[in-house]
């Protein structure tokens, strides 16, 4: 029951970000968040991270995602693979989604990652939004 309650206060938004008070491992639920992205001031290559929200889990989370253009397009302002899946390891916390920025200019410009499916888990915060350039 107590379970269930969590998870329900998950759904809601009122447990906060790192989990329930009361929630000890294993009962804690899985929960992957995707972290938002530094401001690229360079193009350079980076990882858009994929974490566990109630810390490692005793199997492998599978996390499958997609890119979606806003006022940064694919191709154009960055490149990545637009969508697919990636593996949390059992034991670990996280994993990275590779993308590479290719143009920054003085407009700012923005494009995000979007969870679309948690297998052995559930989506916790389930877009990230990454900006390139612009002046500050």
């Amino acid at each position: 029951m107590k379970t269930i309650m969590v998870l329900l206060l998950l759904l809601l938004g009122i447990v906060p970000a790192h989990g329930a008070a009361d929630c000890e491992p294993p009962d804690c639920p899985v929960v992957v968040d995707a972290l938002d992205g530094p401001v690229h001031e360079r193009a350079e290559s980076s990882a858009a991270v994929l974490k566990l929200r109630n810390g490692a889990s005793r199997q492998d989370v599978e996390v499958s995602y997609r890119f979606v253009d806003g006022t940064a397009k694919l191709g154009e302002d960055y490149k990545a693979v637009p969508s697919g899946t990636v593996t949390i390891k059992a034991g670990q916390t996280s994993a990275g989604v590779p993308y590479t920025v290719l143009r920054v200019s003085d407009q700012q410009k923005q494009f995000s990652l979007q969870i679309t499916a948690v297998r052995y888990g559930q989506i916790g915060k389930g877009v990230a939004v990454f900006t390139i350039g612009g002046k500050w």
